[in-house]
């Protein structure tokens, strides 16, 4: 009998703590789920504004309404319930960000492509180095009689700085294409596809997928920025306009009052500091006014 008690102790008290230790599981998993889906969405946010679609709109209205009610779970201490709102929560972020990513793809080839052909780019880097032959020319006394002008309608006096700039033109585009590259790969991550064949996903799986698709679209800023740096060297002579046209300094031409940039591209230049477009396009509008 005394040996029965003891055993039943043992048996009672290993439950009581397998319990206890579910508990915290359960607790501490929930904290965490909340803590990185606040995470996620908080990134989201800027990216579902500035490029503001109708499915844009419904996306981050089921997201939040979503995380409300995964929260609100959490909040109560409903750690279980909340655990599986945030999974369900997570799948849902998987879909979206999904469609973000592509998006963000689609208009990174477009800006590489277009700040390429714009702005002459890999010719630039070529033609206009300070080492080139064509170079010796702004270097000796210039005979108007008798010299042919070494500026044309293609490289005028304007473009005169790219005989120093060329090499940054150069680096900007190898650094473009580079993160274009990262992006993708990022994007297509083999593990992705993968964990989605499996039938049982665990949590941690899906924050993999969600950190992928979130590092892709910082990699397609980064490329992104650097096509418009691309624009910015080639259009340098128009600084002193923007500076006259906004009354600003220098080191105050924020990309919305940055007109070295193509207007269609600015919203991406203010997305990649994740700045909100809508907010800085009413400062640019107040800001005209009042000049």
């Amino acid at each position: 009998m005394k040996i029965f008690k003891i055993y039943t102790l043992v048996i009672t008290s290993i439950i009581l703590i397998y319990s206890d230790a579910f508990a915290i599981s359960a607790a501490v998993r929930s904290s965490k789920d909340y803590a990185y889906t606040t995470y996620v969405l908080r990134e989201m946010k800027p990216m579902l504004i500035n490029f503001d679609t109708d499915e844009n709109k419904k996306i981050q209205e089921s997201l939040m309404k979503n995380f409300e009610e995964a929260t609100l779970e959490y909040f109560g201490t409903n750690y279980d319930e909340s655990s599986t709102k945030y999974f369900n929560l997570k799948l849902e972020l998987i879909k979206a960000l999904e469609k973000v990513c592509t998006m963000y793809i689609d208009r990174t080839k477009e800006i590489l492509t277009s700040t390429s052909a714009d702005n002459s780019t890999v010719e630039t880097f070529i033609t206009y180095n300070k080492h080139s032959g064509y170079a010796s020319y702004f270097t000796k006394p210039f005979d108007p009689q008798l010299d042919v002008k070494p500026y044309n309608e293609k490289f005028t006096s304007r473009d005169y700085h790219f005989f120093y700039d060329a090499p940054k033109v150069e680096t900007y585009l190898r650094d473009g294409h580079f993160y274009f590259s990262e992006a993708k790969k990022s994007f297509n991550d083999p593990h992705i596809a993968f964990i989605k064949t499996r039938k049982r996903q665990k949590t941690e799986q899906l924050n993999y997928i969600i950190d992928k698709y979130i590092a892709a679209i910082q990699f397609c800023r980064n490329a992104k920025q650097s096509a418009l740096e691309i624009y910015k060297i080639k259009n340098e002579f128009n600084t002193g306009n923007i500076q006259d046209k906004y009354h600003l300094k220098k080191d105050q031409i924020t990309p919305i009052f940055d007109d070295r940039l193509p207007e269609k591209y600015k919203v991406d230049a203010i997305d990649n500091i994740k700045l909100i477009y809508p907010v800085e396009l009413e400062k640019r509008k107040k800001l005209t006014a009042k000049n």
